[in-house]
């Protein structure tokens, strides 16, 4: 009966590191409010974003070799085969293909990569902005209270040598993340 007791107490000893780390987990659901700049002006709108399956920066290597050789457009048709979660900003949802994140002092910081999809005139004009096919957010989502982060309606990827995702954003044009909370 004793050896039954303790063997419970040692396998939920065990056990209890695995439940703390699945609480401090990369994963989950986050809210924010992002402004955005418009032609009609500053727009806030709710922003929501669902993270399933993200990659560490050691993990996001293998993107550095795509976007060597082909470009931008060869890491967005590699992406493209992916799904790692999903986002709404605004009334509009739109897939991720991408997440990374890493550990931050407090919490998680994040860089969340969705295929833009790239208008007509775009496309058809050649449009400098082809070279900048995605839409991005970095952010940071503490344990406990807000974060805040950068929002790019259309931005280009690199991968540095030491395997972090870097993101410019077309004609110098972000937005902000304000009160980026886990649910």
């Amino acid at each position: 009966m004793r050896t039954r007791a303790l063997l419970a107490v040692l396998v939920a000893l065990c056990s209890l590191p695995a439940a703390i780390r699945a609480a401090d987990a990369p994963t989950g659901h986050f809210t924010a409010m992002a402004e955005v700049a418009t032609r009609q002006g500053t727009r806030s709108m709710g922003f929501d974003i669902v993270v399933s399956r993200p990659l560490s920066m050691a993990e996001a290597l293998p993107f550095k070799a795509a976007l060597e050789k082909g470009g931008q457009q060869a890491l967005l048709a590699q992406l493209r085969q992916s799904a790692s979660g999903r986002f709404l900003l605004g009334g509009l949802e739109y897939p991720i293909n991408l997440i990374v994140s890493e550990p931050v002092p407090g919490g998680y910081g994040y860089i969340v990569v969705t295929a833009r999809n790239l208008r007509y005139e775009e496309v058809n004009e050649g449009r400098p902005s082809m070279d900048f096919p995605f839409a991005a957010a970095v952010f940071t989502a503490p344990e406990f209270g807000s974060g805040e982060g950068t929002i790019y309606p259309q931005a280009a990827l690199s991968i540095g040598a030491d395997g972090r995702v870097k993101v410019e954003a077309f004609e110098g044009r972000t937005g902000r993340l304000k009160d980026v909370r886990r649910r």
